[in-house]
């Protein structure tokens, strides 16, 4: 982040809003967005695929859903994962019987 944006968020937390939990976790995000980013142990291709939402622990970087939106949403992507895991699961126990089932032949 550059230095003159964060003394700008910096003022705004100590003076303007001193309680702002979106001015802490903004800073939050950036701070471990750009430490990620100079981080030597990444790769090139997961520092493109790196987002500031993606350190958006308490999700409230995001204002256009609400709260409960955000809940249902996060629900049906577990829920999504989930069934995508079993999908696999039963995907990998089919090869492996059709697997041995024609080594038995």
């Amino acid at each position: 982040m550059d230095a003159e944006v964060l003394d700008m968020l910096m003022i705004y937390d100590a003076y303007i809003e001193p309680s702002g939990i979106h001015i802490d976790m903004l800073k939050h995000a950036y701070q471990c967005y750009y430490s990620s980013l100079n981080s030597s142990t990444l790769t090139p291709e997961a520092k493109k695929n790196l987002k500031v939402s993606d350190y958006d622990f308490l999700d409230v970087l995001n204002p256009t859903l609400s709260t409960r939106e955000k809940a249902e949403k996060r629900k049906a992507i577990v829920e999504e994962n989930q069934s995508n895991s079993i999908s696999s699961i039963g995907e990998a126990i089919k090869k492996e019987a059709m697997r041995k089932n024609n080594g038995k032949k």
